[in-house]
């Protein structure tokens, strides 16, 4: 009996095998003649005649020379073929035996033009075989003819009720996806379309599925068979990738805000801002738990949902909030009951909680539902996150999403408090002048009074905490002796009185801490003093080191990517320079083609070749003026020129005087100095922009010159920007969302701005959505 770990299964059966050495064919499958027409596949017995086979049929500039490949293993190749009309997609599989020195491949196709021509009876079986849920319906839409049980189970009605009749589209989730569904139905020729779609089917929140529709011709009647794959996996998985990486920038921005010191309510308001649009809540709040001149718990609100706007009543109400501080001092709630029993209350039915005693508050919204997120230092709450208004309700994922903002939160109330003090006890050891008032300041740190000998007079019990437990009071006075003499220096010397010094010292154990010194000399000329504040700041700095060293990789990540798209687009230039002069010399060639038929389709393939280049020719040069100009620092070079002539030679020079409206509203013999090339790129950019996204009218161009500045506004009636994407415009990659399908990169106003700034100018853009934009640049004579 043979064993099953005997029995090796081969995978010898690839379509084609090449020499590597001489490019000779050594074989060919049967399969691969019977894929296509016999005379395309026929008669050819080296890889560069079955290259250049594929290369005549070849739509586009998909072509690849397989022999440039050979450093490469299992990979694959697209080729897009037309053969006689129709579309031939040709996916090659293709490996490498380096020991016989052979190339190997596997020739897939597929056509755009396939469809299925069965009996029904045959087309049922085959339906009802299939393993996923499938679908026969008729080509005009209105009769279902076949439904296997995978699918049955998937419908959210029962087909009782179905049978009377229904809407396909209500299933799709993206009615443009249906819309495109049902264009593709009437439209002749492709008979193939596959797209991935969310359908609202036996889940009603709706589940995604990579749906593929064919063509099919059943007894001779239009007919169109859908197949369904569950994607939700893969979907999900994107989304939560998508969502994690929102929620890690949206944690940055704060964080960077929080760093430059803009705390008041920037960095709270930006950060409640992220937490509502991640858990889709519609109101909330973040504050701080602290204590009043009493000694009373009160909530300090940082940042709460503006209610103002939603009548008078809201508006006082508000207000009322506003005078107040935003202090709230009662707990018998909800956000209450959160800081007095520490813990999270995660609420979809307020009236039922024992914490809500159903009292209406004038101009309050509503609360349909609640969750509370307590901010915890150990066991102390020293914050809360409160949120309401959820559709659907909150769960328990809320709940987790939420814990990165909330640690956030924590940090920033911790340092916000801890820097709040450390500048209160700066000022006042400035504004004190005795040293008792000093000592009493500053009682939380080590306070040292010595002499101008260094010898000390007073010595706060914290001395211990600072330098190390269990050792004698002499070695605590050497130590703190010599971080004294370390600190007076002029390194360290802030004013004449004041020094401040922040510095590493070793305990006995082997230990580092960092110690932060502010001494100030009280000049007696009988008495000389200082007094000097201790503090441990080895959390802080450590904090700090991190913080540097994160920047220092993200301005290595910022090098990397700015040598990357250098690179990038010099390595283009000289390709794309080359195609560019090949296409004149083909034009050129292909004007003694003596037939016409033939003639046309050449010229109008080279024209799309040509538009493509120049698309990535535009692309390169703009990546270039972007990796150039993106940074200020660039040298001017300025020369003198009439302005309307140079205006006007840039406008014939690239065409555009006959696609505008040109207002030259200055005097002719206006001399001003430019850097040429910079002027000239900014007044191109803005002229195709207005040109490409315009309509139908003709965009204005307007020189002026008013007192001590001139300059051009550039005016269309096109699409328009929307106002909420107006503050983006000169950010790098950054594109309309109404600007789909129209061509563009995203780099050029970035160029733009920094060109006018550098020559001290300003440019500045109105728009109104739907309308027009406006863009104005203004430069110094």
């Amino acid at each position: 009996m043979l064993k099953t770990e005997q029995i090796l299964t081969a995978f010898n059966n690839e379509d084609l095998v090449f020499s590597l050495e001489t490019g000779e064919l050594l074989k060919i499958s049967d399969r691969i003649t019977r894929l296509l027409d016999t005379q395309i596949f026929a008669g050819f017995d080296s890889l560069v005649e079955y290259e250049a086979i594929l290369a005549r049929y070849s739509v586009g500039n998909d072509f690849h020379e397989r022999l440039k490949l050979k450093d490469s293993n299992d990979f694959f190749l697209e080729t897009t073929l037309q053969v006689a009309g129709e579309i031939y997609t040709v996916n090659e599989l293709i490996w490498m035996d380096r020991e016989n020195m052979t190339l190997h491949i596997f020739v897939f196709v597929v056509s755009d033009n396939n469809s299925f021509d069965l009996p029904e009876s045959s087309m049922i079986e085959i339906v009802d075989k299939m393993p996923n849920p499938s679908l026969l319906i008729s080509g005009d839409f209105t009769e279902v003819l076949i439904a296997n049980v995978p699918m049955i189970h998937l419908l959210n009605q029962p087909v009782s009720e179905l049978v009377t009749g229904f809407y396909l589209g209500d299933f799709f989730a993206d009615p443009e996806l249906f819309q495109k569904l049902i264009h593709w139905a009437l439209k002749p020729g492709s008979n193939r379309l596959s797209f991935q779609a969310k359908l609202y089917l036996s889940n009603p929140e709706g589940n995604w599925f990579d749906i593929t529709f064919f063509k099919a011709k059943v007894d001779d009647k239009d007919c169109i068979l859908i197949l369904l794959l569950s994607a939700d996996k893969s979907k999900t998985d994107q989304l939560n990738l998508e969502r994690s990486n929102s929620l890690l920038s949206n944690i940055v921005e704060v964080q960077k805000l929080f760093l430059a010191q803009e705390y008041e309510a920037k960095p709270y308001q930006l950060l409640l801002t992220n937490i509502l649009g991640v858990i889709e809540a519609e109101i909330g709040f973040i504050g701080e738990v602290a204590f009043d001149s009493s000694n009373k718990q009160v909530l300090k609100i940082h940042a709460a949902t503006d209610i103002s706007t939603a009548g008078p009543e809201a508006f006082k109400l508000y207000d009322k909030y506003v005078k107040n501080d935003f202090l709230f001092r009662h707990f018998d709630n909800l956000f209450g009951a959160c800081i007095t029993e520490s813990k999270v209350i995660l609420e979809n039915n307020p009236p039922q909680n024992p914490h809500t005693k159903g009292k209406k508050i004038p101009g309050h919204p509503q609360i349909d539902n609640f969750l509370g997120i307590p901010i915890l230092k150990g066991d102390k709450v020293v914050g809360l996150i409160g949120l309401g208004n959820k559709k659907g309700g909150f769960c328990e994922s809320d709940i987790q999403e939420l814990e990165p903002f909330a640690s956030t939160y924590s940090v920033i109330i911790e340092a916000y408090n801890y820097e709040t003090e450390k500048i209160k006890y700066e000022k006042e050891s400035l504004e004190k002048a005795l040293i008792l008032s000093k000592v009493a300041d500053f009682s939380p740190d080590l306070i040292v009074v010595a002499n101008d000998e260094f010898e000390i007079e007073y010595l706060s019990k914290s001395s211990e905490k600072f330098i190390e437990m269990g050792i004698d009071a002499s070695t605590i006075n050497r130590k703190i002796r010599t971080l004294l003499k370390k600190t007076l220096v002029d390194k360290y010397s802030v004013s004449k009185d004041l020094f401040k010094s922040r510095l590493k010292i070793r305990s006995n154990s082997g230990n580092s801490i960092w110690l932060e010194s502010m001494i100030s000399l009280m000049q007696d000329s009988h008495n000389p003093k200082l007094i000097a504040v201790i503090r441990d700041v080895s959390v802080q700095a450590r904090t700090e080191e991190n913080l540097k060293l994160s920047l220092k990789k993200e301005r290595e990540f910022n090098s990397f990517v700015s040598d990357f798209m250098n690179t990038v687009s010099h390595e283009f230039k000289t390709p794309l320079a080359t195609i560019m002069s090949s296409l004149e010399l083909s034009k050129h060639y292909l004007d003694s083609i003596e037939e016409q038929t033939s003639l046309e389709r050449v010229k109008y393939h080279c024209s799309k070749i040509q538009s493509e280049v120049n698309n990535l020719h535009q692309l390169v040069s703009h990546s270039l003026d972007f990796n150039r100009f993106a940074i200020q620092g660039t040298a001017l070079k300025e020369v003198q020129v009439n302005y309307r002539k140079f205006i006007e030679a840039c406008i014939n020079k690239y065409g555009l005087r006959s696609s505008i409206e040109y207002l030259p509203e200055v005097d002719q013999s206006l001399e001003v100095h430019i850097d040429k090339f910079m002027i000239e790129t900014s007044l191109v950019n803005i002229m195709t922009n207005a040109i490409k996204y315009g309509g139908e009218s003709k965009p204005e161009l307007r020189l002026f010159k008013e007192g001590k500045w001139f300059g051009f506004m550039v005016t269309d009636h096109g699409i328009g920007i929307k106002k909420e994407e107006l503050s983006y415009i000169f950010t790098p990659f950054f594109r309309g969302s109404n600007v789909k399908g129209i061509e563009g990169t995203g780099f050029g106003l970035v160029a733009v701005k920094n060109f006018i700034e550098i020559h001290g100018g300003n440019i500045q853009i109105k728009s109104e959505y739907g309308f027009g934009t406006t863009v104005e640049v203004r430069l110094p004579v």
